[in-house]
C-alpha cells in the first residue's frame, strides 16, 4: 500500500485489508514522505501484520511502488492505494485464481467508484478480450499478481509513465503473461479532488496516449508515424467530426486487423469485437451530442433520420432514439 497524504482515508483502507477472509498476508505500507498525519494514523493501528517503510525523501508514486516491491519475498503481491476500500473476499478470490491457473500471472476484479463519481466498472473477463481492451484503456485494477513478474522478468513501474504508470506496467506485463478479471465487485475506488487522476488529468491523458501508442506498436511495427498520431488522436476522440470521419475510422480498424495477422499478438475475434465497440460507442456519443444534447423530441429525431447517421447506428439504437423521442425524454 503506497501512501502519500491520505490521513483522512488510510484507516478505513487498512481496516478493510485486515478484515480479509484470506489471512496469510503481510500489509506493507510504503510512505512517500507524507506531510500530513498519514503515518501517525497507520502507527495507531495495532496489528502485527502491518509493516511500515518510510522513504527518506519523496520519490513519487511509480518509484515508491518499485521500492515496495523490493521489500517483498512472497509468491504473490496484491496492491491497493491508501484511500480505497477492499471487500472482505478480495484476496481470497484473486489468490484462488492464481493458485488454480498457473498460466495466469495477474488477477484483477470489478470495482465501484464512490465519492465525487459513482459507477460500477467491469473489465473484460477473458485474457484475449482484456488484451484487446488494453489498446484503449488500462484493464487492471487492485490486482493480485505473481512476484516472478518483478523478480524473474525484471518488470518495473516506469517513473516516466507517471501518472499513467499502472497502465504502462500492465501493458508490459501482458506481453509475457495472462490476466483474468473476475466479474465480482471486490473493490471500492474512492474519487476525490486531490487524487492524481483528478488533479493531474491533462498530464495523465498525455501519458495514456503514450501507452496506447506502445500497445499499437506491439500490434505491429509497420505503422507510420502519421498513423500512430492518428490512432492516439483523432481515432480516440470521443466524437466524430463528420460521416467521412466514421469511414476513416473503419478503414483504420481494417488496417489494424490486417496488420495483426502477420504477428498475431492479439486474438483476431477479440480485436474485432473491441474495435466494433469503439466505433459504436463513438458514433452513439456523436449522435447524442449533435441531435439530442438538449433532450429528445420528434423534430430532433427526424433531423437525426435525415442526417444519414441512422443508416450507420443500426436498428437497436434507432429504436431507442425513437422511443425516447416519442416520450420526450430529457436523458
Amino acid at each position: 500500500m503506497p501512501t502519500y497524504n491520505v490521513a483522512p482515508y488510510v484507516r478505513e483502507a487498512i481496516e478493510s485489508v485486515l478484515r480479509q477472509t484470506y489471512s496469510d498476508f503481510e500489509l506493507l505500507v510504503i510512505d512517500d514522505c507524507s506531510t500530513d498525519e498519514t503515518i501517525a494514523v497507520v502507527r495507531s493501528i495495532d496489528n502485527a501484520r502491518i509493516r511500515i517503510v518510510q522513504n527518506e525523501k519523496n520519490v513519487g508514486l511509480a518509484e515508491n511502488l518499485n521500492r515496495g516491491l523490493s521489500h517483498i519475498n512472497t509468491e504473490y503481491v496484491a496492491r491497493m492505494d491508501g484511500d480505497d476500500i477492499a471487500e472482505p473476499f478480495w484476496l481470497e478470490r484473486e489468490v484462488a485464481v492464481l493458485d488454480s491457473h498457473p498460466e495466469i500471472g495477474i488477477c484483477s476484479a470489478g470495482f465501484e467508484r464512490f465519492g465525487t463519481v459513482k459507477s460500477l466498472v467491469r473489465f473484460p473477463e477473458r485474457h484475449e478480450d482484456c488484451l484487446a481492451n488494453m489498446l484503449f484503456e488500462c484493464s487492471v485494477i487492485v490486482p493480485t499478481f505473481r512476484m516472478s513478474l518483478y523478480r524473474d522478468l525484471g518488470l518495473r513501474y516506469s517513473t516516466e509513465a507517471f501518472p499513467a504508470e499502472d497502465y504502462r506496467f500492465w501493458a508490459e506485463c501482458l506481453r509475457v503473461t495472462k490476466i483474468y478479471n473476475t466479474q465480482e465487485t471486490l473493490f471500492h475506488y474512492r474519487m476525490h479532488p486531490s487524487q492524481i487522476c483528478t488533479s493531474r488529468r491533462e498530464e495523465q491523458q498525455r501519458k495514456v496516449a503514450q501507452v496506447r501508442r506502445y500497445m499499437l506498436e506491439w500490434l505491429s511495427e509497420d505503422f507510420t508515424e502519421e498513423e500512430k498520431e492518428y490512432y492516439t488522436g483523432a481515432f480516440m476522440a470521443a466524437e466524430m467530426a463528420s460521416r467521412q470521419d466514421l469511414e476513416e475510422r473503419k478503414t483504420f480498424c481494417r488496417k489494424m486487423i490486417e496488420k495483426n495477422r502477420s504477428v498475431g499478438h492479439f486474438d483476431e475475434e477479440a480485436l474485432r469485437r473491441r474495435l466494433d465497440k469503439h466505433l459504436t460507442l463513438t458514433l452513439y456519443s456523436t449522435i447524442l451530442e449533435r441531435f439530442f444534447a438538449d433532450g429528445y423530441s420528434l423534430p430532433r429525431y427526424l433531423r437525426y433520420l435525415a442526417s444519414g447517421y441512422a443508416l450507420r447506428t443500426g436498428r437497436q439504437y434507432e429504436t431507442k432514439f425513437l422511443l425516447k423521442s416519442l416520450l420526450h425524454r430529457k436523458d
